[in-house]
């Protein structure tokens, strides 16, 4: 090997150590912030004590990041599709923090309720810019495969916030564990601010806005895309439904009517988390591999219906019945990575944030609807299974808007700025 080669192959070396350690920074900042979208399903016995919540209250509170969440989606993409994702993330991430700082230290509901406020918001920068920056750093031929280990890895943030925080909550105060999350927000922040580059080039040619008619036309043509919409309405089907159970209902609905403990029921939550996981990194790979998404769309939509109607009218049993159906409303949740991948492939370079961030507030719009609507028919007295009703018919429109999605045989849009191009995103 010459001098010339093997000083290439350091570099080499070098750019893919650098890409790792950023990726490594943003998938933690992404973890952390699945840690504040579940942990409300296990603190809510604690929540509902120490704050004196009903459970509609209690659905309200929870709500609030979704709710934020989905209101930053739009502005969070075009910032990012703007700025960048260093400068982004490392904002999002702060924000994020000094809400797990302000749930931390509140006595009422009013002041409870800004923790997930800001966490909504700081997390909707964070989705974005990491997928963005996927996006810029590895191959399209990879990025099934790179989003899946994403979503993965964040699971295990909420992970985190099942079975081991309810063992947690058995030592230790609930503040104090919301203020050691504040506190390694903070200092992942730092560490985006100082790793993360937006581009491998670190001129970052494709976060810079050039000349598509500004931030109102690039949200214009993201909302044009016709295959846009079968892929959100699927996706909330699938993973705004799990999101909204899981990450509040998912509890106590054993708690309450399997007489289980908390701590034993977090388990199961916890199961089906780990399964959702999982499959959002099989998933990718599968689908790379067989070179299609739209059956995996499909497929995973009809299994999400099925887990949902199942749940609300089969007679199942707490043990390994119970655990069967929590893990396949898991495993259709894992649409997502598939989602992210199939919308991605469909639309411009330039919008690709933007339209990411609209399907994903479509998706987590319709779980902070749910959440507090659950809420709601509980205390009305018409039961769990008229509640569990909500997520099957959720899920049976996210199936028929399935139907509807089309194939991008895994293919990039190309060229990406051409006016043909923009026509072209409904054609595929």
């Amino acid at each position: 090997m010459t001098d010339t080669a093997r000083r290439r192959a350091r570099a080499d070396r070098r750019a893919r150590a650098r890409r790792l350690l950023a990726w490594s920074v943003l998938a933690g900042c992404f973890l952390l912030g699945f840690f504040h979208r579940f942990a409300p399903a296990t603190f809510a016995d604690a929540l509902s004590t120490d704050l004196d919540v009903t459970d509609a209250q209690l659905g309200a509170l929870a709500s609030w990041h979704f709710w934020t969440y989905t209101a930053a989606q739009i502005p969070a993409g075009l910032l990012v599709d703007r700025y960048g994702t260093r400068r982004c993330v490392a904002v999002g991430s702060t924000v994020t923090a000094l809400g797990a700082l302000l749930l931390a230290v509140a006595q009422n509901l009013v002041t409870a309720s800004a923790g997930p406020l800001l966490t909504g918001a700081g997390l909707s920068v964070v989705f974005v810019g990491i997928m963005k920056f996927n996006a810029a750093w590895f191959s399209p031929e990879r990025y099934g495969l790179v989003t899946g280990v994403t979503m993965l890895l964040a699971t295990c943030g909420a992970v985190a916030a099942g079975s081991p925080t309810a063992w947690l909550l058995e030592h230790f105060h609930w503040r104090a564990l919301f203020a050691v999350a504040a506190a390694a927000g903070l200092a992942l922040s730092l560490a985006v601010a100082a790793l993360v580059r937006n581009h491998p080039s670190d001129a970052a040619p494709a976060e810079a806005p050039a000349d598509r008619g500004g931030a109102r036309g690039g949200l214009r043509d993201a909302f044009r895309s016709r295959a846009l919409w079968p892929l959100l309405l699927a996706t909330a089907g699938t993973n705004g439904t799990f999101y909204a159970f899981s990450g509040l209902w998912g509890v106590p609905l054993l708690t309450d009517t399997r007489g289980l403990s908390n701590t034993a029921a977090a388990w199961y939550t916890t199961a089906a988390l780990t399964v959702y996981g999982i499959g959002c990194l099989a998933i990718g790979v599968w689908s790379d591999r067989a070179g299609r998404r739209k059956p995996f769309v499909l497929g995973t939509s009809a299994m999400a219906l099925t887990g949902w109607a199942c749940l609300a009218l089969l007679p199942w049993d707490a043990g390994w019945q119970g655990l069967a159906l929590y893990a396949l409303v898991g495993a259709a949740a894992s649409q997502v990575t598939v989602s992210f991948a199939a919308l991605k492939e469909a639309v411009p370079a330039h919008i690709a944030a933007t339209a990411l961030a609209i399907l994903n507030a479509g998706c987590f719009g319709v779980s902070a609807a749910l959440q507090p609507l659950f809420g709601l028919v509980l205390d009305a007295g018409h039961g769990w299974d008229w509640a569990l009703a909500l997520m099957a018919g959720t899920s049976a429109l996210g199936l028929l808007a399935a139907r509807a999605s089309r194939e991008t045989f895994c293919r990039p849009l190309a060229p990406a700025d051409s006016p043909a191009a923009l026509e072209a995103v409904g054609e595929r």
